[in-house]
């Protein structure tokens, strides 16, 4: 790896562009017309959907308990979670919400978006970490009429009863963002698009609507989401989507410090680029990348003890916890249930896992692992059972 390709410009601008890019999308969101709405009456929400919890606009702030990130309006008296979520360098914001009936469903983020690089503008460098990370890919810029239907149909097209209904460009999201980045001086390009489908909840029909966008920058482009799943019309519930993005803000000294690692990688490049594949070979030896990302940000989620993170838990840990399959996707989780019969939620990327009896951090592997092969990575089979991956 040599240092004048490591050195390439296109390496400096992704961290500041990027924070800044994400920024000025999350705030652009708006609700049909591009104005806050009043919360929509019970009767108005009656009329679509009579069994759902209204709308609301009255919020309360969430603080991220993972990296001090941001903090962000949710919803009052709702269950909320909002956490970082961290690939290498790659991070992102991820937020859900479900109203106290379990009939409604807010979100923003994904937890496995990628960060996207033009393959006319990837350097060597680029390509290199392409390897290691696997939220990381250099591909042509998509526009979000096309990205997202294909995205839907991966995240969500295997809930039961999952079918596409409509996918309809969003002019005035593009245009308001457009606006909103050369108010900030960011040179960006965003296409805006929704994507309607519907689904089936413990045999119980729910609808479902994306808001996505994909914007240009040149070198590097990005996909943000969020969205609504709801027993009735999603519709009356984006006012609150649109409350709940005026609120983001992210923490100057997390900023700050993101930008001082950014340049101390920048300066030293070359071991960067050997202690990420380093810690790649580490994890990959152990086969737990995922799973110790997964575990250290679940701590922190549970060390933030307060009422409404028990209330969360507690529906989660329900055997008929609603929209549990819905969240899984989103958070890119599992749910697994031991012998006991109690219920944890694990790293989506492996198909088998072992819990540890003593204090319940978990292996995951692929098909061919078994309590055997844990001898291989050091661990001792005897202390560990494997649990059933919650269908």
């Amino acid at each position: 790896m040599k240092a004048t390709i490591a050195r390439s410009p296109v390496l400096s601008l992704s961290r500041i562009s990027l924070v800044a890019a994400l920024a000025v999308l999350v705030c652009c969101k708006r609700t049909e017309g591009g104005k806050a709405t009043p919360a929509v009456s019970a009767s108005a929400s009656a009329s679509a959907a009579p069994a759902t919890t209204p709308p609301t606009t009255e919020l309360e702030t969430v603080k991220d308990p993972v990296e001090d990130a941001f903090t962000l309006g949710m919803p009052k008296g709702w269950q909320n979670r909002a956490y970082s979520a961290r690939v290498f360098d790659v991070h992102s914001m991820v937020a859900t919400a479900i109203s106290p009936d379990g009939s409604v469903l807010l979100y923003f983020g994904d937890p496995g978006l990628p960060q996207y690089w033009s393959p006319a503008h990837a350097t060597p460098v680029h390509r290199e970490m392409q390897r290691f990370n696997p939220r990381m890919k250099i591909e042509p810029f998509v526009r979000a009429t096309t990205y997202f239907p294909d995205y839907v149909k991966k995240k969500f097209g295997a809930l039961p009863g999952f079918a596409l209904e409509e996918t309809a460009p969003d002019a005035e999201a593009e245009a308001r963002s457009a606006q909103q980045f050369v108010e900030a001086g960011v040179k960006m390009v965003p296409t805006a698009a929704r994507v309607a489908f519907r689904y089936t909840d413990q045999g119980k029909p729910m609808r479902g609507l994306v808001l996505g966008s994909t914007v240009d920058s040149g070198p590097f482009w990005i996909a943000t989401v969020s969205g609504i799943a709801a027993a009735g019309d999603p519709k009356p519930y984006l006012p609150m989507l649109d409350a709940m993005s005026r609120t983001h803000r992210m923490n100057p000294a997390w900023q700050a410090e993101q930008a001082r690692k950014h340049q101390a990688q920048m300066a030293q490049i070359d071991a960067f680029g050997r202690q990420l594949q380093a810690q790649h070979q580490q994890n990959m030896a152990a086969l737990q990348a995922s799973a110790q990302r997964h575990q250290a940000r679940m701590s922190a989620i549970h060390a933030q003890a307060d009422a409404n993170m028990a209330a969360y838990n507690a529906r989660m840990a329900s055997s008929d916890a609603q929209h549990r399959a819905f969240l899984n996707y989103i958070n890119e989780e599992r749910t697994v249930v031991d012998a006991s019969g109690k219920t944890y939620q694990v790293d989506g990327s492996y198909d088998r896992y072992f819990f540890n009896k003593n204090n319940h951090t978990y292996v995951g592997g692929d098909t061919t692992t078994d309590l055997e092969k844990l001898r291989a990575l050091g661990l001792n089979p005897n202390d560990y059972e494997e649990v059933k991956i919650e269908r």
